[in-house]
């Protein structure tokens, strides 16, 4: 089976008896592998191995679910889905009593969706049965509609509940994949968000879309109509989800906030360009922003915030006081600084890091039998001809 594809046998819920249920529980520490060896693929064990293992292998990323009886399936349904850490984080956008999602997938954005207490009704499309058949199980309070989305099903569902146009917003996060590859463009998403904005907008008061953490903002802010905020959503320092609102009727700038999924920490964008010093040497401390504030574009106005000046090498930047404590960036205490590669003396085992340069960190760790660490840290940083090579201390 393609990595990109669904899987071709889907867990069956009705085989998920009071019975089974047990069984996978007291199951949840055993291997997967050596489960189906003695049980083999045929129901019910097809399913209650598949529950065993969607708990073992996603344990952090659904740690909420593990002990509970939501039915997960296989197959990119589950790898693709949003965690309950983001998901958490996007239910926090939704303020009306109706919501449609028009791509459910396996459905942890629609179930946190639905947990506000503001919720009344709730629609979900979804175009591969077996997810559709999952989704009725496990979001029974909604409406699953085993369909691509369409305005002739969601305008039905409209009418029959009565729905004026301030009362609903919609979710969705577009399947990104194109010609069997992955695909980052908001123009490549199916349903296409950019060909269906207008519509969705005349019938629904916000959109809430979700796109790749590659996403171009220049791209999205171009083509999107009324948008109004464009979030960034890190957990544990990685960009995870790209997430804008439309809001209908607005004509504002936007706002582009970045939030922690695991702190929920955030920083909001201010509307004054920061002038920030850029130095070709360094202070005490180099401040390496994460991916998630990276990709906001953010970091600057957080140097200014802070007192930082901007190295000339990549998106680093120093300071000669220490920092608090942060989720946005990574502190680290300069030890020695060398011109040359010939002049490095580097030991230890340490984390190597290559920024502005052709000689890759792997590259490095060979020619100085360097093991990986963590606690120390060595940069090699090039600009033009001005080389640096940095042996710091993280700063916990």
């Amino acid at each position: 089976m393609n990595n990109l594809e669904h899987a071709s046998k889907q867990v069956s819920p009705t085989v998920l008896t009071e019975e089974i249920w047990k069984w996978v529980f007291a199951h949840l520490d055993a291997k997967p592998v050596e489960l189906r060896l003695k049980h083999g693929n045929q129901e019910p064990f097809y399913s209650a191995i598949s529950q065993v293992e969607a708990r073992a292998r996603y344990s952090k990323k659904f740690k909420d679910f593990i002990y509970s009886r939501w039915v997960f399936p296989v197959g990119i349904g589950l790898e693709q889905s949003s965690s309950v850490a983001t998901a958490k984080i996007k239910q926090r956008l939704f303020r009306a009593p109706y919501s449609a999602d028009l791509c459910g997938g396996l459905g942890m954005d629609s179930y946190f969706i639905c947990e506000r207490l503001s919720s009344k009704k709730h629609v979900v499309f979804e175009r591969n049965l077996g997810l559709a058949q999952l989704l009725e199980h496990n979001l029974k309070a909604s409406t699953v509609i085993s369909s691509e989305f369409n305005f002739d099903d969601l305008d039905d569902w409209i009418k029959h509940e009565n729905i004026h146009t301030n009362e609903l917003e919609v979710y969705l996060d577009p399947d990104r994949r194109s010609n069997d590859r992955r695909s980052f463009s908001i123009l490549e998403g199916a349903p296409n968000l950019v060909s269906i904005q207008g519509d969705l907008l005349t019938r629904c008061a916000k959109i809430i879309a979700k796109h790749s953490p590659m996403a171009d903002f220049k791209e999205i802010k171009e083509l999107l109509l009324n948008l109004s905020e464009l979030h960034v959503i890190q957990f544990q320092g990685e960009c995870k989800e790209v997430v804008t609102v439309q809001k209908k009727g607005y004509e504002g700038s936007v706002k582009t906030i970045l939030i922690d999924a695991e702190t929920q920490d955030e920083l909001r964008e201010q509307h004054t360009i920061p002038s920030l010093d850029v130095l070709t040497s360094l202070k005490t401390y180099i401040i390496q922003p994460s991916a998630g504030l990276n990709k906001s574009g953010l970091h600057p106005q957080f140097a200014q915030i802070h007192g930082w000046s901007k190295l000339i090498f990549g998106n680093l930047y120093t300071s000669e006081i220490q920092p608090p404590p942060s989720v946005f960036y990574k502190t680290f205490k300069v030890n020695e600084v060398f011109d040359s590669l010939k002049r490095a003396k580097l030991f230890g085992p340490a984390a190597i890091e290559s920024i502005g340069s052709k000689f890759s960190s792997d590259e490095l760790r060979k020619r100085f039998k360097l093991k990986e660490g963590r606690e120390q840290k060595i940069f090699y940083l090039q600009n033009g001809k001005l080389k640096m090579i940095v042996t710091c201390q993280l700063i916990e």
